[in-house]
Order: C-alpha cells, then structure tokens, then sequence
C-alpha cells in the first residue's frame, strides 16, 4: 500500500533543505564540527530511512532523539546564538544565503511536526524512553572535547560555542560575567552543560508527552507496531 502524500512531503522537504543548507556550508568545513548541521544530518538521514520503512522500534526511537536534539538546536540559536550576532536576527537566519534558516527554523520545525506525526501510529516512545535524548549531545560534547585537546580551534576558541569554550576565562567552572560576549557566556561550561542537558529532558518530556497524547488505544497501537516490523 502506498503511503499518504503528506508524511512522505514533510520528509522529502527535510532532505531538500538539508542538502540545500549542506551544499551552501561547502565553503566552510570546520561548520562540519557544529551540532548545527550534524543535527541537521542526523534528522535528515533518519527521514530518509523512514521514506522506505514505518515508524517503529528502533527507528522511532531514533526518530525520537533527532527531533530533540534537532529541537536544542532551534532553542539555543533563537535564544542565545543569533541574538549575539552583532549585525541582528534576520542576519542571524539570512547566513550562506539561507542556509541558517534552513538549518536553524525550517528544518527544526519539520522534524518535530514530521515526529509527533509518525509517532501517533507507534507505541514508542515510553517515559523510560526519554533519558535517550540526551545520547546525541552528549557524544557531541565528548566529540568535541576531543577535537579541542587535538588542537582544533574555532575562531581562537577550544570549542565551537561560546557556552562551551573552557579556554575562557569562566574556564569550567567559574563565573565572569563581565567577560560576556561572543566567545564566552561568562559562565563555567560545566554549568552551561548543565543546563543543556536539563533542557534537552525537558524536550524529551515535551515531545514524548504531547506524542502519547496524539496515540490510539493500546490495542491499536500494537497492532501497529506489529505491522510496522513486517
């Protein structure tokens, strides 16, 4: 049987943004090393796994953590990346020619839609489930903690993001707020990680809240699940 025009839509858009935004960063690969775009690839390559597979097990729950973390990427550039932007907001999203747009709203906002969608057809995820989220972030602070100590810099920084750049001098775990701007917080990046972290649970309880609540009886639910294995 052939899949409803709409689910296939929002996930072929996903790919055509994502190449579109990935074909614009061209020029620049140290923005390979951002959680930006390997969020972007991540939510991206799972829609391409869901164009010739149901939602269901393993790949719900992959699904699942790619809308969160796709879901951090929004909320940390919209709350903290493009208002440090010196030349403003729409500048912020108007970068590569559109490609942050893309990137930072576009994208983000499809992944979510296209997640709570297929997940009203599974029974995944559960609450046990939601601790999950946090895996991609923290193996890209892992990663990218490692690339520091190798000797990468990203504009002087040890690290790509101010929030996460332990040569400032709020270091790990200090705080010095008048040294506020575009390389550093002002606060110690363990706090900054932190927060991140609990931020991430609480997309993780938001997204698997609000799909529990789009979900058929139980009865069904299996019977999906079931099916989507076959």
């Amino acid at each position: 049987m052939n899949k409803p025009v709409l689910p296939r839509l929002r996930k072929c858009l996903i790919l055509v943004m994502t190449l579109y935004a990935t074909l614009a960063m061209l020029h620049w690969p140290l923005g390979f090393t951002y959680f930006t775009q390997l969020s972007n690839l991540y939510a991206a390559a799972i829609a391409a796994c869901l164009l010739v597979r149901r939602p269901g097990g393993t790949l719900a729950l992959l699904q699942y953590t790619a809308a969160v973390s796709i879901s951090l990427t929004f909320a940390v550039f919209l709350l903290v990346l493009a208002p440090l932007n010196p030349r403003g907001l729409f500048a912020a999203y108007a970068q590569d020619h559109g490609a942050s747009l893309c990137m930072h709203l576009l994208t983000p906002v499809l992944t979510v839609w296209d997640y709570l969608a297929d997940s009203a057809g599974t029974s995944l995820p559960r609450r046990r489930h939601i601790p999950l989220a946090v895996l991609p972030p923290l193996v890209y602070f892992l990663f990218i903690l490692i690339l520091g100590q190798c000797g990468l810099r990203w504009g002087g920084m040890s690290a790509p993001y101010p929030f996460l750049n332990y040569s400032a001098p709020a270091g790990w775990f200090g705080f010095r707020p008048e040294t506020f701007g575009r390389a550093t917080l002002g606060v110690g990046v363990f706090y900054a990680v932190l927060v991140m972290l609990l931020a991430v649970l609480l997309f993780g309880w938001g997204l698997q809240a609000a799909s529990s609540r789009r979900r058929c009886s139980p009865e069904q639910d299996e019977s999906l699940l079931k099916s989507s294995r076959h």
